[in-house]
C-alpha cells in the first residue's frame, strides 16, 4: 500500500468512526449484556472447567500471598498472573466472603461486567483490522457486525476466564502489527504498540511466546524494506515483548533456578496426549491410561523431592510431567502426531455453540476425558435436548461456518491457481490477495497448531477474525465478478 492509499485509509476510518462507532460498540455491548444478564449469569453458568484456578490464584494475590495457594503456599505456575491479578482487584475491592468458589459471585460478577463491557470494543477493532488487510470498507463493515453477533466472542466475554480480555488485547495486536507493514513515518512506533499488547496479552495467556516467535520471522520475511531494516524491525519487537513479559522469567527463575515462562505444556502432554498413545499400544481405558501416567509424575516427582540437594529452589512439578510423556511421544511419533492433528482439526471445525450445549446438558463446569467433532457437532444440531433457541444459534453457526470455509476454500484456490487466472484475465486484485494470505497464513497455522493437546472452538478465537477477513475477501470479489459479468453482457446485448 502506498503512502496515498495508506492516506485515505486514515480518512476512511476517520469518517467511519464518526458515523459508527457509538453504534456497533452500543448493540454490541447490549448483546453481550443481554447474554450474560439474562442467561449466563444464573446458576454460575459463567464458572468453566478453568475458573476454579484462575479463582485459587486471585484468591492468594488478594490474600496477600501472590500467586501461591492459600491452604499450602506452594507456588504457582501453571497459570500465568495477568487475569488472577484482574480478578484480584475485585476480590479486594469487594471482600472475600470465603475461599469457596460459589461465594465470591458478587466480585465475579463485577468483574465480568467489566469484561464485556471491554469487550464490546471487539468488533470496532476488527474493522480496523479488516481495513488495515483489505483497504476494503465493505469488507471491514461485514466483518464488524459478524464479531457483534458471533457466537463464540459473546461467550468469551461473559465466561470468567481468559479468553474475553486476551481477544482484545490480541486483535489490538494483529491491528498495530499489520500496520507496521504499511509505508508510514510511524512504522516503528506500530511495532512497539505491538510488542507490547502481545506482551500484555501474554501475562493473560502464554502463547503469546509462540506467536512472537511467528511474527518474528514475518517481519524478517514480508515487507518493501532491505533485509539490514528487516532484521532491525525483528529485534525491535522481540526486545520490547520479551522486556514486557520478564517479570514472570525472573520470578520463576529466583524460585526455581531455571529460566521458564510456564510449563503447562508438560501436564498437557502426560493428560492428553501421553495416555492416548498408550491406549493405542494397550487397548486399555483411556481412563486408565491416564490414571497410569498420572501416577508415574506424581512419583517422579516424589523422587526428585527426595533426592534434590538444592533446598532454595522448589521443584516444578509440571515440568517434570516432560519426563513421562515425552519417552512416550518420541517412542511412538506417528501415534501422537496422529492424536495432535485430530485435536487441531477439532479446534478449527468446532462449533463455539457447543458450549451452549454443555450448558444444557449441565455438564459445563468439567472437561470430558475426551470429545469427538461428530460427536460434538451432531449434539448441538439435532442429537442432544436443548432449548429451541440454542439449537437455532447452533443452526445459524453452521450456515456462517460453512459460508466461512467455501470462502477460505475458494480463495485459497485461487491464489494457488494465480498463474492460470492470470491468463484468462480474471478482474482480482491477486497481489493483494497473495499479501493477505501470505500475512496471514502463518499465524493461523501456527495459533492452530498449538491447540494439539485438547482442542475445542474457544482456543480459535484468536485468529478467527483473520479467518473472516480471508473468506469475506473472496466473497467480495466472486460478487464483483458476478456484477461486472452481468453488467458486461447487457451492454452486449
Amino acid at each position: 500500500m502506498e503512502a496515498g492509499a495508506f492516506l485515505a485509509v486514515a480518512e476512511v476510518e476517520a469518517e467511519w468512526v464518526a458515523d459508527n462507532k457509538l453504534l456497533i460498540f452500543i448493540i454490541a455491548f447490549l448483546v453481550r449484556a443481554g447474554t450474560f444478564q439474562f442467561f449466563i449469569q444464573h446458576q454460575e453458568r459463567y464458572r468453566q472447567p478453568d475458573s476454579m484456578d484462575y479463582h485459587i490464584c486471585a484468591l492468594g494475590i488478594s490474600l496477600g500471598t501472590g500467586m501461591h495457594r492459600v491452604d499450602t503456599k506452594e507456588p504457582i505456575f501453571w497459570r500465568t498472573p495477568g487475569y488472577p491479578a484482574y480478578l484480584a482487584s475485585f476480590y479486594t475491592l469487594y471482600g472475600i466472603r470465603s475461599t469457596a468458589f460459589n461465594k465470591n459471585d458478587h466480585a465475579q460478577k463485577a468483574a465480568l461486567w467489566l469484561q464485556l463491557f471491554l469487550c464490546s470494543f471487539i468488533p470496532f477493532i476488527i474493522f480496523l483490522l479488516a481495513y488495515v488487510l483489505t483497504q476494503s470498507q465493505k469488507i471491514s463493515v461485514i466483518a464488524a457486525w459478524i464479531a457483534v453477533l458471533h457466537p463464540g466472542m459473546i461467550l468469551a466475554s461473559c465466561f470468567l476466564l481468559t479468553e474475553g480480555l486476551a481477544m482484545l488485547l490480541f486483535y489490538l495486536f494483529l491491528l498495530f502489527f499489520y500496520r507496521s507493514f504499511s509505508p508510514s513515518n510511524n512504522w516503528s512506533l506500530y511495532i512497539v504498540f505491538a510488542a507490547i499488547t502481545l506482551g500484555c496479552m501474554t501475562w493473560l495467556r502464554p502463547m503469546g511466546e509462540f506467536v512472537a516467535i511467528i511474527s518474528s520471522a514475518l517481519l524478517l520475511c514480508i515487507g518493501q524494506t532491505i533485509w539490514r531494516q528487516k532484521i532491525k524491525n525483528a529485534i525491535l519487537f522481540l526486545s520490547i515483548f520479551f522486556i514486557a513479559i520478564s517479570g514472570w522469567y525472573i520470578r520463576n527463575y529466583n524460585l526455581t533456578g531455571q529460566l521458564f515462562f510456564c510449563p503447562l505444556s508438560g501436564p498437557y502432554l502426560n493428560a492428553f496426549i501421553a495416555p492416548k498413545i498408550l491406549r493405542d499400544l494397550h487397548g486399555t481405558p483411556l481412563a486408565h491410561c491416564i490414571k497410569s501416567t498420572h501416577e508415574q509424575a506424581v512419583l517422579a516427582v516424589e523422587q526428585e523431592e527426595k533426592t534434590s540437594i538444592d533446598s532454595r529452589h522448589v521443584i516444578v512439578k509440571e515440568r517434570i510431567c516432560n519426563s513421562i510423556a515425552w519417552p512416550i511421544i518420541i517412542a511412538h511419533p506417528f501415534s501422537a502426531a496422529y492424536h495432535w492433528i485430530k485435536e487441531v482439526l477439532k479446534t478449527t471445525f468446532d462449533l463455539y455453540s457447543y458450549q451452549l450445549a454443555a450448558i444444557a446438558a449441565n455438564r459445563f463446569q468439567r472437561d470430558p476425558i475426551e470429545e469427538f467433532l461428530f460427536t460434538k457437532t451432531a449434539a448441538c444440531l439435532y442429537a442432544q435436548p436443548m432449548p429451541p433457541w440454542m439449537r437455532i444459534v447452533a443452526w445459524i453457526e453452521l450456515c456462517y461456518a460453512v459460508l466461512i470455509w467455501i470462502g477460505l476454500i475458494i480463495g485459497l484456490l485461487i491464489v494457488i491457481t494465480h498463474s492460470f487466472l492470470q491468463k484468462k484475465k480474471v478482474s482480482f486484485d491477486l497481489k493483494n490477495a497473495q499479501e493477505l494470505w501470505i500475512k496471514t497464513i502463518p499465524l493461523i497455522g501456527g495459533i492452530l497448531f498449538m491447540t494439539g493437546g485438547f482442542g475445542y472452538a474457544r482456543l480459535r478465537l484468536p485468529v478467527e477474525p483473520l479467518l473472516i477477513i480471508l473468506s469475506l475477501q473472496t466473497w467480495h470479489w466472486l460478487f464483483s465478478y458476478i456484477s461486472h459479468a452481468r453488467h458486461y453482457r447487457k451492454n452486449q446485448l
